[in-house]
């Protein structure tokens, strides 16, 4: 089995609830956001943070490499070696 490795970093309150500003994981080759979100989960509060009836909250942003990954695309967008996974809050203001 090949792997890449992937580094998880997290924002704002992510942070508190997942304990780390980041971490960082080997994950087989062809694994997508969705498979490491799967992954990092350990608790149900993180879980429910992070989705609600399956669905990604419309609160939650995640990013590949800077790039905003839609939640429709969660499952099939491929992770290369030395991706980053952001994780953060939707930012609002004015």
């Amino acid at each position: 089995m090949a792997v890449v490795r992937v580094k998880v970093k997290f924002f704002a309150y992510f942070r508190e609830i997942f304990g780390a500003r980041e971490k960082e994981l080997a994950v087989e080759k062809g694994s997508t956001p969705g498979d490491v979100l799967s992954r990092i989960i350990e608790t149900p509060r993180q879980r429910e943070e992070l989705f609600k009836e399956g669905q990604l909250r419309s609160q939650v942003v995640i990013m590949v490499n800077g790039s905003v990954v839609p939640a429709e695309a969660l499952n099939s967008r491929r992770l290369e070696d030395h991706s980053v996974v952001a994780i953060f809050p939707m930012m609002g203001g004015g």
